[in-house]
C-alpha cells in the first residue's frame, strides 16, 4: 500500500491566498474515493492547521483536520519538552495567538526563553533587533518553525524563508547549537504526518528540493518532484539532485499513482 505525503505549496495551491491549481480539488476528490491514504504537510507558519484546513475548504477542497499537518502542530510539544514559555516571535499575528492560547508568554522585549521564527511579512528592523538581542543577551534558544530558504509570494517574487532568518540570527550571535527543523521533511514531522497511515511506501510530493525533497530522500522517502511551484526542472542540475519522479501538472501524477496503487 502507497501512502502520499503531499505538499500545499507549489503541487496543490498556487499562492499565499491558497488558490487551488487547476484539477487540484478534484485530485484529493478522487484520492479520497480510491481509498488511497494521503496527507496534505505544508511548512506555512502563518496559520494554524486548522484556520488552513478551513481556508482549503473554501477553496473546494474536501478536507478534513487530520488530512493536513504543519510543524504549527509540533511547535508546542517541542517548547514544552525544552521548558521553553518566554518567547519572542517573528511571525504573524495568528502564530502568536496560537502561542498564547496554548499557554505561553509572548513578549515583545529581548527578555525571553527562545526566539521564534515562522514567516513574517511584516518584519521591520525593531524585531531584527529584539530577536538578535534575546540571543545575544538573553542566551534564548533559536526555535525555526520551519527551515525553509526561500518562499514564492502570489506575485511570482521571493523572500527569505524562515530558515533563511534563522540562520542570519544566528551567524549574528555566534550561535553555536544547531537549529532544530520542525517542519517537513524531519523525522519528527514524518512520523506525526505518517500517524495511523500505512508506512511501507512512501511518497513525498513536493515543489521545493532543498527543503523537502533531498531531506526525504535521506530518511529512505520516494520523491517526487512537481515543477509547478517555485523550483524549474533546470534547478535540479544546479541542485545536484535527481528525484525518482518529475511531473508537470497533477493530472499526469494522478495516472502514474493510480498505476502504483495496483501494483
Amino acid at each position: 500500500m502507497i501512502t502520499l505525503l503531499i505538499d500545499m505549496d507549489g503541487v496543490l495551491t498556487k499562492d499565499k491566498e491558497f488558490t487551488p491549481f487547476d484539477y487540484a480539488p478534484s485530485f484529493v476528490k478522487n484520492l479520497k474515493e480510491k481509498g488511497i491514504p494521503f496527507r496534505i504537510v505544508s511548512n506555512n507558519s502563518t496559520r494554524s492547521p486548522d484556520l488552513i484546513v478551513h481556508k482549503l475548504r473554501t477553496k473546494g477542497f474536501d478536507l478534513k483536520n487530520d488530512d493536513f499537518i504543519s510543524p504549527v502542530a509540533v511547535l508546542p510539544d517541542y517548547l514544552r519538552e525544552r521548558n521553553l514559555n518566554r518567547l519572542f516571535v517573528i511571525g504573524t499575528q495568528m502564530l502568536r495567538s496560537f502561542l498564547i492560547e496554548r499557554g505561553f508568554e509572548v513578549r515583545d522585549d529581548h527578555e525571553v526563553e527562545a526566539v521564534v521564527v515562522g514567516q513574517d511579512k511584516e518584519i521591520d528592523f525593531g524585531k531584527i533587533k529584539a530577536a538578535v538581542s534575546a540571543v545575544f543577551l538573553s542566551r534564548a534558544k533559536i526555535v525555526p518553525v520551519n527551515l525553509s530558504r526561500i518562499v514564492r509570494d502570489s506575485d511570482g517574487l521571493y523572500f527569505p524563508g524562515a530558515g533563511s532568518i534563522s540562520r542570519m540570527i544566528a551567524y549574528t550571535t555566534g550561535y553555536e547549537e544547531e537549529l532544530p527543523n520542525l517542519g517537513k521533511p524531519s523525522p519528527q514531522f514524518i512520523k506525526l504526518a505518517l500517524r495511523g497511515l500505512p508506512s511501507e511506501e512512501v511518497y513525498l510530493i513536493s515543489d521545493d528540493i532543498y527543503t523537502d525533497l533531498m531531506g526525504a530522500k535521506e530518511l529512505g522517502i520516494k520523491t517526487v518532484f512537481m515543477t509547478t511551484g517555485k523550483y524549474r526542472e533546470e534547478e535540479l542540475e544546479r541542485a545536484n539532485f535527481k528525484p525518482d519522479h518529475i511531473f508537470h501538472d497533477l493530472r499526469e501524477l494522478e495516472n502514474k499513482i493510480f498505476e502504483w496503487s495496483k501494483g
